[in-house]
């Protein structure tokens, strides 16, 4: 098979945060002026990676998850007034979920036993990318990292959860498995897809790596199913994070702070930095 026919791997179903990026830009401007109804909105486009996040954690059981959806959230709602894009919103959510990192206790069979050793970079890249299909600017931004960083935590990322190992193969190799990477997340041209898979043809060893991928890529629509919360779960989420955030009051940076956020999110809260 073509390595061209791949290149649609890159979703062509944009996800809903994708989507409807500008709708949540505006509720989250009405949100950090206090409005609950607007915030719990924004939420809602969160709830599917959040709630993927928390199962790779291991909160399997879909109570536990709403528990530690709704408390991360209070979090994010008291310190609302610290962001001002979407891209800061992101960030704020990626770094508590980093400090979360530390209580991950997954326990899964085969084939996904793999999925519980990931850290706290490819998990959040498992369910952002592979599953939420965010672009490579939103996850640059929520990670702070260099393009370059991320189609290479990409390409470990395929390599950890299918237990292919790069790092045996020659150094041409891993350049080649590197540039596959690319070429399965849609970030290759026409022209130098067709110049890697003439390169390729007879790279056993790299043609592996696409097979593999692909093949427990098929595995984890299965999975992800799991992972998911129900449109009852997602309603009662709803409803108990509007309650929770009536009580919940808001924490405001000293001008100083704000001002140096509108051009780039780098002021968090001491406690948050704390944590």
């Amino acid at each position: 098979m073509s390595i061209l026919a791949s290149k649609g791997s890159k979703a062509t179903t944009t996800s809903s945060i994708a989507e409807n990026r500008n709708k949540i830009r505006g509720l989250l401007r009405k949100a950090s002026h206090g409005n609950v109804y607007a915030f719990t909105q924004v939420s809602a486009f969160y709830f599917e990676i959040l709630s993927e996040y928390f199962y790779l954690l291991g909160f399997v059981d879909p109570r536990d998850r709403l528990f530690e959806i709704r408390n991360l959230l209070a979090d994010c709602w008291k310190y609302l007034p610290y962001t001002k894009r979407v891209s800061d919103f992101e960030r704020f959510l990626q770094i508590h979920l980093e400090q979360r990192n530390g209580e991950a206790c997954l326990d899964v069979g085969e084939p996904h036993q793999r999925l519980n050793k990931l850290d706290h970079q490819l998990r959040f890249l498992l369910v952002t990318r592979v599953f939420g299909h965010w672009s490579y600017k939103s996850l640059q931004l929520a990670l702070r990292c260099k393009k370059s960083e991320l189609s290479s935590s990409l390409m470990t990322l395929k390599a950890e959860v299918t237990g292919f190992k790069p790092q045996m193969l020659k150094t041409h190799e891993q350049l080649q498995i590197l540039r596959l990477s690319d070429l399965l997340e849609g970030e290759l041209s026409q022209k130098a897809a067709l110049k890697l898979e003439k390169e390729i043809a007879k790279e056993l060893h790299v043609l592996q790596f696409k097979a593999d991928w692909l093949s427990y890529r098929c595995e984890l629509v299965e999975l992800q199913q799991k992972m998911k919360l129900t449109s009852e779960q997602a309603e009662e989420l709803k409803r108990s994070i509007s309650e929770q955030l009536k009580e919940e009051p808001m924490e405001h940076p000293k001008l100083s702070d704000n001002i140096i956020n509108q051009f780039s999110f780098v002021r968090f809260p001491s406690r948050i930095l704390r944590s």
